[in-house]
């Protein structure tokens, strides 16, 4: 997807209004929250949308299998100092 670049305006009590275009690229409908993350030093503002869960990020980052994934709990545990 081609990049999407909107201008806003800020309002009175700081607010700005997403425009359709920049809601559709994040995907945002009504309750959707956003993250605003601001650079200072570069003047740069990024909107990303904040996840409803985090469940399956890691995907296979533990192991694929059930068995698998115990070992790698097993391993972490048995480095734990006594």
């Amino acid at each position: 997807m081609a990049e999407v670049v909107v201008e806003v305006t800020v309002r009175e009590r700081n607010q700005i209004t997403v425009p359709a275009e920049a809601a559709r690229a994040l995907d945002a409908r009504p309750g959707t929250r956003l993250v605003l993350s601001v650079d200072p030093d570069r003047h740069v503002a990024t909107v990303r949308p904040l996840r409803d869960s985090y469940a399956g990020v890691a995907g296979h980052a533990y192991g694929r299998t059930a068995q698998e994934k115990a070992a790698y709990v097993k391993r972490e545990r048995d480095a734990w100092p006594e």
